[in-house]
Order: structure tokens, then C-alpha cells, then sequence
């Protein structure tokens, strides 16, 4: 089947492209502010408009939040390793950071909340898989409460991110 389609009315042709008998549209990316349109190419002030660990400007009109790229810090000595042994809850001391790394060596589920924090299998607390590793924000001195989801016992690393 041919990649381009003709509109009924003026005749236009527009490009797709025929997967399965489906027509996907192709487009042009363009940026801009209201009434302008810069196509996107790569050449000087016609790149998409990005920059690292800041905001960015868009022909004055939109300001739009990037994503860091930076490697974060972890403060090992302020880590924590909650050992389950058999089906019963560990829980935390206060972590003393706004943001961790949680690593699982068994499949299990996790909940955040103040010392009385109870995690349990199932709904209202997090899963997480055998070796899956997980960045959190929570509000320093949180708990954290560990129950594996499983016959074996693993364990629940917490490592702080620095600021």
C-alpha cells in the first residue's frame, strides 16, 4: 500500500507511513512562541531548546523545567539494612535524609511512615522485586518497614542520598 494519503476535499497529500494497513502520520517538530514556528533542525537556534539541571526559556514565552543529569552522592555510613527473618515486618530506625536509595534482595513490599509504620503483602504498602533498586523522597526522620513476599529471607538496603 503506498505511504502518502490524498485529503477528499483539495486534494492535499499527506505523508504516513502504512503499518499494517494502519496509516501513522508522519510530522516535523517546530518550537516557538504564539504565532511563531522555529522547525527543528540541527543547525544554530533551530535545535530543540534543552538544558541540564536548570529551566529553559522558550522564545521568552514558556519557562520549562529540566531533568538533572548528575550522579548523585550516598552517605554509606548513614545506610541502613533491615534482615527480614521469617514472614513477620522489620522495621527502620529514623532515616535522617530526604531522599534514599532502596535495594532488595528479595522480593518484597515497603511502606514509609512514622515509628509505628507496619508494611504488609499486598495493598497500602510498595512492591519491589529481587534486586530492584528504587529512589525515594521522604520527610527525614521517616521509617522504613520491610515484609518479604516469599519463603526466603532477604534484606532492605537504605542508603541516604547527600544533598
Amino acid at each position: 500500500m503506498p505511504n502518502n494519503i490524498t485529503a477528499p476535499a483539495g486534494g492535499t497529500i499527506f505523508a504516513t507511513d502504512d503499518v499494517g494497513g494502519v496509516h501513522y502520520p508522519f510530522a516535523k517538530l517546530a518550537f516557538g512562541a504564539e504565532d511563531v514556528a522555529v522547525a527543528v533542525a540541527d543547525a544554530a537556534g533551530a535545535r530543540l531548546p534543552v538544558a541540564v539541571g536548570g529551566t529553559v526559556s522558550v522564545a521568552g514565552a514558556v519557562t520549562v523545567p529540566t531533568i538533572a543529569t548528575t550522579t548523585r552522592a550516598y552517605d554509606y555510613a548513614g545506610g541502613q539494612r533491615l534482615t527480614t527473618t521469617g514472614a513477620g515486618q522489620v522495621r527502620s530506625a529514623a532515616v535522617l535524609a530526604t531522599e534514599v536509595l532502596l535495594h532488595a534482595s528479595v522480593r518484597g513490599f515497603f511502606r514509609v511512615g512514622d515509628a509505628a509504620v507496619a508494611a504488609s503483602v499486598g495493598a497500602g504498602s510498595i512492591p519491589l522485586e529481587t534486586g530492584e533498586k528504587f529512589h525515594l523522597r521522604l520527610v527525614s526522620g521517616q521509617f522504613v518497614s520491610f515484609v518479604r513476599d516469599g519463603a526466603s529471607d532477604g534484606s532492605l538496603t537504605i542508603m541516604p542520598v547527600l544533598a
